[in-house]
């Protein structure tokens, strides 16, 4: 009886030894970048995709269009009355043989005859003839004496000598009176029935051709 005894406790003993020294063995971790489970499905990472930062477009603001205007006609200028006379203002530009320029001159109706300011007057005869000499525009000229103007406060005398004159449609051989200094008057003489002087305007007619 004693050694049943004994050799059930020596076998109770035997067997809490074995479950004192049996060692859990952990369960281990599946490796990164290892065998996928079949089962669980992969995981797909897109790549991001950079997003572009939005560009405001800047409001086109239509330019108001302009009222359009009537059209005003067109009044022609007047250049003539209506009985064909020439309109003169209180300047015209003329076209004056000796200068070989255009000239301006002044328009006067009130003066009978026609003046032009010279330098260096001249007198001289050629063939029996009263000629004078005279500088006009840095030019110098030689013409005949029309006719003599005699003063009458004293003994002097003022050559008259005949220029040829373009102005407008106007192409005129036209007596002038020698003054000196300068400037040009248009007097009577050349106006005639020709034309007629509006004081209001200037460079009424239009530069004639050479």
């Amino acid at each position: 009886m004693k050694k049943v005894s004994a050799l059930l406790l020596f076998l109770l003993l035997s067997g809490c030894a074995q479950q004192t020294t049996q060692v859990t063995e952990p369960t281990p971790e599946p490796e990164i970048g290892g065998t996928p489970d079949p089962e669980t499905p992969p995981v797909v990472v897109e790549p991001e995709v950079p997003v572009e930062p939005e560009t405001s477009t800047p409001e086109v603001i239509p330019e108001p269009t302009p009222e359009s205007k009537p059209i005003e006609p067109v009044v022609p200028v007047m250049t003539k009355t209506e009985d064909g006379k020439l309109i003169l203002g209180a300047e015209e530009w003329i076209w004056l043989s000796p200068a070989n320029r255009y000239v301006r001159a002044q328009v006067d109706s009130n003066k009978k005859l026609s003046t032009i300011g010279v330098s260096q007057v001249q007198a001289f005869e050629r063939d029996g003839s009263d000629w004078v000499k005279f500088s006009a525009g840095g030019n110098s000229v030689e013409l005949p004496v029309e006719r003599w103007l005699k003063s009458k406060s004293d003994d002097t005398r003022q050559a008259v000598v005949k220029l040829r004159a373009k102005l407008g449609e106007l192409n005129e051989l036209t007596e002038f009176a020698l003054t000196a200094g300068k400037g040009i008057i248009l007097g009577g003489n050349f106006i005639k029935d020709v034309a007629v002087v509006d004081g209001s305007r200037k460079y009424v007619q239009p530069k004639s051709a050479k």
